[in-house]
């Protein structure tokens, strides 16, 4: 089907750049969503690292409190599930901010190729990056302070241990992606 015939009989290759046209915009939808897919599947790998490391020191605190005969070691668990599923809804946000403009809008090639050390510091500074911008964009005068070049005094109060977290789920996202840039790269060429 790729030819069709003219009246007197000849073969007339049919709009070969129309066709080549549509398989490269058909490649990159392809390609784009899979970038999208490898992004989210790192957010998820974040998240769980995140929740391993919440109830690794809940039941850590939990031993130690049914060691003491304090508190109340029956809480422990329940408030790191609590704090995952706070911290899950911000770091789909932040995903949203930066990780899904980072997987559409730079190169695969580039990612891919980034050294392992650069990939740590990049996957550090990323989620950092997207939680100030979760708390610029989430409150209304915080965005008036904003227009007018200030920083409200009190913003980041009682944010200490998000700052860590968002750091751990960025980095473990980001390595992954960019491992599955780079597993998708040795594929292609083998």
């Amino acid at each position: 089907m790729a030819k069709r015939r003219r009246r007197n009989g000849s073969l007339l290759e049919t709009d070969a750049v129309a066709l080549s046209v549509e398989h490269a915009r058909c490649s990159q939808s392809h390609k784009a969503s899979g970038l999208r897919a490898y992004a989210f599947v790192g957010l998820l790998a974040g998240d769980a690292i995140l929740l391993l490391f919440l109830l690794q020191n809940a039941i850590r605190i939990r031993a130690d409190l049914l060691a003491l005969h304090m508190g109340e070691p029956g809480r422990q668990i329940p408030q790191a599930i609590e704090i995952f599923v706070l911290y899950a809804r911000f770091s789909f946000v932040g995903w949203l901010f930066v990780g899904l403009p980072i997987a559409l809008f730079l190169p695969a090639r580039f990612i891919a190729r980034l050294p392992w050390a650069l990939r740590l510091f990049a996957g550090a500074a990323l989620g950092p990056l997207a939680l100030f911008l979760i708390f610029m964009l989430a409150s209304d005068s915080s965005r008036a302070a904003l227009a007018h070049g200030h920083i409200l005094p009190g913003m980041f109060t009682n944010t200490a241990s998000l700052w860590p977290f968002s750091i751990l789920v960025s980095t473990v996202s980001f390595v992954l992606y960019a491992a599955l840039l780079r597993k998708e790269k040795v594929m292609e060429v083998g």
